[in-house]
């Protein structure tokens, strides 16, 4: 099993020489494994890897599934740029997951993925991921349509909680996580490896505190945890001040509720679930290389065994 990492930047993509090191493309992750080729999320990083993909498999031999783990902007703006997608011969499996129909979030959101119920499996729903994707490839929004992709797409919304078998070798399976809107983590088990993607999450308290423990179980053992490390703990309580482009903003605010988590939240999901590498992810935009360094050596002092993803890392497992 390989992972790589093509984008590991929140919210929005960021340039210039100050994130050079560490990357500034959106979420997205790539799983080879059993055999399959998996794309968590598609965030700017999707373009490099859908280069990637057809030197290495040719123009016409790319054959992938993509799994979204919910459907905001900084997760889905590079699924147009995806170049397998407009190639005939191409294969491409893309996946949601249907929220399930008694579970809401504190504000009346649905607990996972706003899809459409009635669509199940079936592939190519009206509704769901796949509006989701063509919405944005409308004008005045884009210059061609979702009907421009000529590869051999093929939409699922899968029921809340259903464990899916890529292959003998290769089983997925989530469950819904703390964000607004919804969202889910999925983990891969192929081959005796095991991968967590963990991305857009606030670890529960209180009341909801089974999120937690879902998630504990989710990661049991598994041998890499992807997970959202957005803000400092000191950001997240509201005791550090706002960075904007690498400038103080000012002001002392909490982050509690904006959906995200830390690198203490991390490293306890990580040492209740015995987990082996922790992989901290989805990197604030008002992070720079410097910040990025001192808090990969922090997280590193509170866990070993975890390290800060960077565009381009790859660990194999």
């Amino acid at each position: 099993m390989r992972v790589r990492f093509y984008g590991v930047r929140g919210s929005i993509a960021t340039a210039g020489d100050e994130n050079h090191r560490y990357g500034g493309n959106t979420s997205c992750v790539v799983v080879e494994a059993g055999g399959e080729t998996l794309i968590f999320d598609a965030g700017t990083g999707l373009r490099k890897a859908g280069a990637d993909l057809m030197r290495a498999h040719g123009p016409t031999g790319v054959n992938a599934h993509l799994f979204f783990s919910h459907l905001h902007w900084d997760h889905i703006q590079g699924f147009p740029f995806f170049g397998p997608a407009f190639v005939p011969g191409n294969q491409l499996g893309i996946w949601g997951v249907q929220p399930p129909s008694n579970a809401v979030d504190a504000d009346g959101h649905p607990a996972t993925l706003e899809l459409n119920l009635e669509a199940l499996r079936a592939p190519d729903p009206t509704g769901g991921v796949k509006a989701a994707m063509a919405s944005q490839m409308q004008a005045p929004n884009f210059p061609v349509g979702l009907d421009a992709m000529r590869a051999d797409l093929r939409f699922h919304d899968l029921p809340y909680g259903e464990k899916l078998s890529l292959s003998p070798f290769v089983t997925v399976r989530h469950i819904g996580v703390d964000h607004p809107n919804g969202c889910v983590a999925w983990r891969v088990d192929a081959d005796g490896k095991s991968v967590v993607y963990a991305t857009d999450l606030e670890l529960a308290e209180g009341d909801r505190g089974a999120v937690f423990e879902g998630l504990v179980d989710l990661a049991r053992g598994a041998d890499v945890l992807i997970f959202d490390a957005m803000y400092t703990p000191e950001e997240y309580a509201g005791s550090a001040k706002v960075q904007a482009a690498g400038i103080a903003a000012g002001g002392l605010f909490s982050r509690r509720g904006w959906g995200h988590s830390t690198f203490e939240m991390g490293a306890a999901v990580a040492e209740r679930a015995g987990v082996a590498t922790l992989a901290l992810f989805h990197h604030d935009p008002a992070h720079d290389d410097t910040f990025m360094d001192a808090l990969a050596d922090r997280a590193a002092r509170r866990r070993a065994g975890t390290v800060v993803a960077k565009e381009g890392l790859e660990l194999s497992l």
